[in-house]
């Protein structure tokens, strides 16, 4: 069996280490001699304006009319309320840029339809189709023996406000979605948990409104405990904000998918 010389050993290692030190060291000195490198001038992508400080709330409105693949709108969307605004004769409420410190409730599709929605409480139906009829007045049935319905555009829908109660109803609720103050979570709603009451384009404490602030920054309004003169809680006017601040150039908006009030309609 070959017997290993340990000296001999030994003396390869220290070789060996001395030529690892030596190449480190020569390689510290080769990168001191690197030319530096030109300082990156770093351009942000970030916006920090607001995307719709030049538009009102009404052209905020009317710019939201989306539709899905299958034609149906979209339920974030304001085509609903854009007729209904129309039907009001309330453009100019919508339009005006004297008053930039109010604040908008912008009610999307979805607080439109359904039971008890907008459309319900003014026309007292939530119907948004037409039963096709044939020419004898019958109603006109598919394969399945369902009748056909087609599908009415939101003007169409408005059409149904066709009395001067449904015409002053229709009113009365987008006047109360508009506060006469700028509503933000800070610094207007302060105190996390407080409620703020304000006025809104209704008059007197039919008109009043109240807002608060949770511990996530987002804003109730007519929360259960508010100090309202009315009940808004037994009809379920209350509702929490689903997207906050848009700020246009006539005031703020938040987006909500069911009406609002101190009362009931």
């Amino acid at each position: 069996m070959k017997r290993i010389n340990k000296k001999n050993q030994k003396n390869e290692n220290i070789y060996k280490i001395k030529i690892v030190l030596l190449l480190f060291v020569s390689f510290l000195f080769s990168s001191c001699e690197l030319d530096v490198q030109d300082t990156f001038d770093f351009k942000t992508g970030a916006v920090d304006e607001d995307p719709f400080e030049n538009i009102t709330a009404w052209e905020f409105i009317q710019s939201k009319n989306g539709v899905n693949e299958d034609g149906t709108l979209l339920f974030e969307h304001f085509q609903y309320m854009e007729a209904a605004i129309k039907k009001a004769g309330m453009i100019e409420e919508f339009n005006q840029t004297e008053d930039t410190q109010r604040t908008y409730l912008l009610l999307n599709n979805a607080a439109m339809t359904g039971g008890g929605d907008v459309i319900e409480i003014v026309t007292g139906s939530a119907a948004t189709t037409i039963t096709v009829l044939d020419e004898d007045g019958n109603p006109v049935l598919d394969e399945n023996g369902d009748e056909v319905k087609n599908q009415l555009t939101p003007e169409e829908v408005f059409e149904k406000v066709d009395t001067p109660e449904k015409l002053e109803k229709l009113r009365t609720l987008l006047k109360y979605h508009i506060t006469l103050d700028y509503v933000q979570q800070v610094p207007t709603l302060a105190v996390e948990g407080t409620f703020y009451v304000f006025q809104t384009l209704i008059p007197g404490d039919d008109g009043l409104i109240a807002y608060r602030r949770d511990a996530d920054w987002d804003i109730k309004v007519n929360e259960r405990g508010a100090p309202l003169p009315n009940s808004a809680f037994s009809g379920g006017w209350n509702e929490n904000v689903r997207n906050h601040n848009y700020v246009f150039n006539n005031g703020i908006g938040h987006i909500i998918n069911d009406p609002v009030r101190n009362q009931p309609y």
